[in-house]
């Protein structure tokens, strides 16, 4: 299939969103060469990790260049800003000042005022590197208001929720939203990703977000990541992070997918006694496909990582976990456990996963494993002799298998906007030809 459309329209956006500072456009015009040079997955070099994403329909659209637009969230999404002092709202990848507010125990710059943060500058692209893969390159090379932020304040949690919206603009639009976090020393962060597409669904946007992370020395971030995709967008999230010596970061995630939707996640433990916990869960639908990359690098010894994401899949839909973990050879007394369970709600929904260790020292303690299973029929018979019907018996079961991460949560306007989100998908599956 010719890629002219897609190509074509992204070398427009390319030049209309060249930035004021020097440093940042050089990452940009990098990012063009390397992705113009590879274009869309698979490659040569990437091949492995994109071996089942299909593009074919990415590559004939042509995309507008995003703009500043107005929204509005309603319901359980707005009662996400309450009650909380620190609101940053990223809209179609420009950072909306009007919308934001923000206390004094954190710093943000943008890209059209950089004086505070001149060394944070320089460190955007050192962590989501333009070299690593396409996407990342292809967000460097259209970003068009990459945002600052620095916590700053010792020993104080700061509950910061980040926005990341896309409006409907009645046209299909690409956008590259780009942050860099960094978490100083000694702090205590809670940072909320929410990702919200408020577009059409017969609209097929690409949202192409990069984060990076630098976690300080004995510094604390509790993530929690929330993402609703509209029924046929394009999203490749990625977040990329870097922990120092005595560092934590604890992430769970919640995602609903698009047509094509990737989270990919690293983190690089390059200080003695840092570690990480990733836990998700996500929910595929009709002929959506929905891909979980989720990779942790012990670098130096005494760390510990633990990844488990559970799949909800119904439909046509299918899923793809893909867990690494590498252990270098000076990291010895790692820990490191990986675990994937998947729900399949339906005959054709499919599922590849594939956990993996990776391990070069001999003092260790690592274990994975996967899991992939339809409805439990003798559960099921139970409920239903109990007197709850065939549909509220299955929706107890699916609502049982997902509690366990939407209780990770622990913020209760998030949990119980996703307890609403989860109630109102159930009704909508495509359940089918399993009992």
């Amino acid at each position: 299939m010719s890629t002219k459309n897609f190509v074509e329209s992204i070398n427009n956006i390319v030049q209309e969103n060249l930035i004021s500072n020097n440093d940042i456009n050089e990452v940009k015009k990098d990012g063009w060469k390397r992705f113009r040079d590879l274009g869309l997955p698979p490659n040569d070099h990437t091949r492995e990790l994109w071996k089942y994403s299909n593009f074919s329909n990415l590559q004939s659209i042509k995309y507008a260049n995003a703009e500043h637009s107005n929204f509005n969230l309603e319901g359980n999404l707005n009662n996400l800003i309450e009650n909380t002092a620190n609101n940053i709202f990223i809209v179609n990848g420009f950072f909306d000042s009007d919308k934001s507010n923000y206390t004094e125990d954190i710093i943000l710059e943008n890209s059209s005022n950089l004086e505070k943060l001149d060394y944070l500058k320089s460190l955007l692209g050192t962590i989501a590197k333009n070299e690593e893969n396409e996407m990342i390159a292809l967000n460097s090379s259209i970003m068009i208001d990459p945002v600052f932020i620095s916590i700053k304040n010792q020993k104080k949690e700061n509950a910061i929720n980040i926005f990341i919206i896309t409006t409907d603009q009645k046209k299909e639009f690409s956008s590259s939203p780009r942050l860099f976090i960094e978490a100083s020393k000694n702090t205590i962060s809670n940072i909320n990703e929410i990702y919200i597409d408020l577009s059409s669904d017969e609209l097929q946007n690409l949202t192409i977000p990069v984060l990076e992370y630098l976690i300080d020395n004995s510094s604390e971030v509790n993530h929690r990541r929330v993402q609703l995709s509209s029924e046929n967008s394009y999203f490749f999230n990625f977040d990329r992070i870097l922990q120092k010596e005595n560092s934590k970061l604890t992430s769970v995630s919640f995602s609903t997918s698009g047509q094509l939707s990737r989270y990919d996640i690293h983190s690089d433990l390059i200080g003695i006694n840092s570690e990480c916990t990733f836990h998700g869960l996500y929910i595929t639908d009709k002929d959506q496909h929905q891909e979980n990359e989720i990779s942790t690098t012990h670098t130096v010894g005494k760390c510990s990582s633990d990844q488990m994401f559970k799949g909800i899949l119904a439909g046509k839909s299918r899923a793809v976990f893909s867990g690494k973990v590498l252990v270098k050879k000076d990291a010895q007394k790692t820990k490191a456990f990986q675990k994937d369970l998947n729900f399949l709600l339906s005959r054709d929904a499919e599922v590849d996963t594939k956990p993996s260790l990776e391990i070069y020292a001999d003092d260790v303690e690592c274990s994975h494993g996967a899991t992939a299973g339809n409805m439990d029929k003798n559960m099921l018979f139970y409920l239903q002799s109990r007197g709850i019907d065939k549909d509220e018996a299955t929706s107890m079961l699916i609502r049982g298998f997902a509690q366990e991460i939407i209780d990770e949560f622990e913020d209760e306007n998030i949990i119980n906007a996703l307890e609403e989100i989860l109630k109102n998908k159930i009704n909508i599956l495509d359940i089918q030809g399993i009992m």
